[in-house]
């Protein structure tokens, strides 16, 4: 079917729950069910019928793939695909230090299933990220307005949601099941040691240029 015939059979509501699932997709890159009860209703109803997704975005060089598994909808370049089928999502220029925040966010959440459960919510403090970076040797390069910055912007692409102000140590971060699909392991392991070597070896000012890393996002 065409995207002209799947709208056609939506109703008026329908419609503009897809409407508002297509653009929450291009801005965001994930959906995520756990996050709240908006992307719940999107989440199920993208994934009980993603045909009609899949037919508008083919247009723009765009899938969908859906990790029911986990609760996760993610946006993809059509024809990607990487390391044991795991979905190539669009990807973002991060900066080398928000690149690394990734990299320790990822870690912690694996930690976090490794030891729980899909089922809770992996949540952690801003001292268990700080300890992690201590781990690069970067902490002190990252201050409390540049990690609320990095923290700002992981939470719009549907990554992570901080509960707290960054600066003070009660600060939580809850971590979604959309980190996962950020990097896959083989990209962490490459670009974790490109990009410590690169953080520990480059001056300071270098640093301040802004010179960009690639990370899936």
């Amino acid at each position: 079917m065409t995207i002209e015939e799947f709208w056609e059979e939506y109703t008026s509501s329908e419609r503009a729950l897809f409407q508002k699932s297509c653009r929450r997709l291009l801005k965001q890159t994930f959906i995520v069910r756990a996050k709240d009860e908006d992307s719940k209703k999107a989440y199920y109803f993208i994934s009980k019928k993603p045909e009609p997704f899949s037919a508008y975005f083919r247009y723009i060089g765009f899938d969908i793939e859906i990790d029911r598994e986990n609760g996760v909808v993610m946006l993809r370049s059509r024809g990607e695909s990487g390391e044991n089928g795991r979905a190539q999502v669009s990807r973002l220029m991060f900066k080398k230090a928000e690149s690394v925040v990734l990299c320790c966010l990822w870690i912690l959440y694996t930690d976090r299933i490794s030891t729980g459960s899909l089922a809770r919510p992996a949540v952690i403090s801003i001292t268990d990220l700080r300890f992690e970076l201590e781990k690069y040797g970067i902490r002190d390069q990252i201050d409390k307005s540049a990690m609320a910055n990095i923290l700002s912007l992981f939470s719009r692409f549907n990554l992570i949601d901080v509960h707290g102000k960054v600066g003070d140590a009660d600060c939580m971060i809850r971590l979604y099941p959309s980190l996962q699909f950020a990097l896959s392991e083989e990209e962490f392991r490459r670009f974790a040691g490109a990009a410590t070597r690169r953080m520990m070896e480059l001056p300071a000012e270098d640093e301040e240029d802004g010179e960009d890393d690639d990370a899936d996002e």
